[in-house]
């Protein structure tokens, strides 16, 4: 009898292992779940890749000229936050709404046009305002701004092949664009080290060079066609008009926001405790990472459906409480281990900024398929609300409670924000009902 109870045991965890197997299968055949993780698979390795170019930029440049080349990035980056004038969202919209394939390489290749000329503009008027830079920034470095200029001149095109992915639904292309400049300048930077010197204008060469690279391949995997662009310039631009700029000024007042925190924990407390807000929101990244990847795989279908599946909803919520119970078990030894104690008066934060996390990734799924719906002005009009609350938060509590305060202040900004997004999500969905 013994015998026989092992042996039915044994065919029961036999069984219950091939039925584990068949669901994984099963689940890893849907296209939505392929796309969701090979887009979170990529933001993993991007903060892998960031952690590893920072490491050998701070070992191999020196503080002189690792300074240079973090105020040329700085100065590039400033430029991509503002450079898009609401063309790479419009440019998204559009795409996702071509009735075939060769009208969305059409579509791509209007936009790719506009990126050109956007970027040459820009890297013009920032080569002539180079001497005023010089007296703002006090610095003498001519040279280094020109390099940022032409550095520029791929702001735009970057920003809108990340975007016609999107609206196309070609993933696999966006997680490409996502990761391989960093991986290219990684690569890059090992082979300066081992056959040569890394100086920071090698640094920015190789820079430039991973960014180019990225955006080639982005064109020829695309296979986009210059055919009438000049109509379809036309009307991406209404779309701006209609949507891209509205919800581009929300985009610039709510990220101006959250930036505004670090000037204020640094002006208030000082830079050890913006050091160690910093290394908590990195801890918390990987949650809302996900959210906006299982989005983002989704967005071209949002726009052609009247509401969210609930699957939808449950999967993200389901990942983000999972997600944060593990965080908080594990940051403490985590920073203790790899970052050393030091650091670890950032796990209170960590357990703040959960929060944070949570509201931010709740509200993934709605925000794209209002952005999917073209929804600009509610866009703009949560993003202007959230901008504000943030912003007396911030200032309210900074000053007493440091760096917890930013925090508390992020988290309640986030929660204004969920809830703007399913008031509006909410109205949408009943007039499209009432209508049909």
């Amino acid at each position: 009898m013994a015998g026989l109870d092992t042996k039915s045991t044994l065919m029961d965890s036999v069984s219950t292992g091939t039925k584990g197997r068949g669901f994984l299968r099963s689940l890893l055949a849907r296209e939505r779940v392929r796309q969701t993780l090979l887009l979170y698979g990529s933001d993993i390795g991007l903060i892998i890749l960031t952690f590893g170019t920072g490491i050998l930029n701070s070992r191999f440049l020196g503080p002189t000229q690792y300074g240079v080349y973090a105020f040329v990035i700085t100065v590039v980056e400033a430029v991509m936050l503002f450079a898009g004038f609401g063309f790479p969202a419009a440019g998204a919209r559009v795409v996702s709404l071509a009735k075939t394939r060769h009208d969305e390489q059409a579509i791509q290749g209007a936009l790719v046009a506009i990126a050109l000329m956007m970027g040459l503009c820009i890297s013009l008027v920032l080569a002539a305002a180079t001497p005023l830079i010089q007296v703002v920034f006090h610095t003498q470095e001519k040279s280094w701004l020109l390099i940022a200029s032409l550095l520029c001149t791929l702001a735009p095109l970057q920003a809108i092949l990340t975007q016609a992915c999107l609206g196309a639904n070609r993933i696999g292309i966006l997680a490409t664009l996502n990761i391989l400049p960093k991986a290219l300048y990684l690569l890059g930077g090992l082979g300066m080290v081992v056959w040569a010197h890394l100086t920071a204008k090698t640094a920015l060469m190789l820079y430039f060079g991973g960014s180019l690279a990225s955006c080639l391949l982005a064109l020829i995997a695309l296979r986009i066609r210059f055919d009438q662009v000049r109509s379809l310039t036309r009307e991406v631009t209404a779309e701006v008009k209609r949507y891209g700029f509205k919800a581009y000024l929300g985009g610039i007042a709510d990220t101006s926001t959250y930036k505004l925190n670090n000037l204020l924990i640094a002006g208030y407390v000082d830079t050890n405790w913006l050091g160690f807000y910093s290394i908590a929101s990195t801890m918390v990244s990987p949650m809302v990472r996900f959210s906006i990847a299982l989005s983002n795989s989704a967005y071209r279908s949002l726009g052609q459906k009247k509401s969210i599946n609930k699957k939808l909803f449950m999967a993200n919520g389901a990942f983000l409480v999972a997600s944060a119970i593990l965080i908080a078990a594990v940051v403490r030894p985590f920073i203790t281990i790899v970052l050393t104690r030091q650091f670890l008066p950032a796990v209170g934060l960590v357990y703040v900024l959960l929060a944070t996390a949570f509201f931010q990734g709740m509200y993934q799924p709605i925000n794209a398929f209002l952005c999917a719906h073209g929804k600009g002005r509610e866009l703009r009009s949560i993003s202007l609300v959230v901008c504000a609350v943030n912003l007396i938060i911030s200032l309210a509590l900074i000053p007493r409670l440091g760096a917890y305060g930013a925090a508390i202040g992020s988290s309640m900004a986030k929660c204004c924000e969920l809830l703007g997004n399913i008031h509006y999500y909410r109205k949408i969905t009943r007039q499209s009902c009432s209508s049909s």
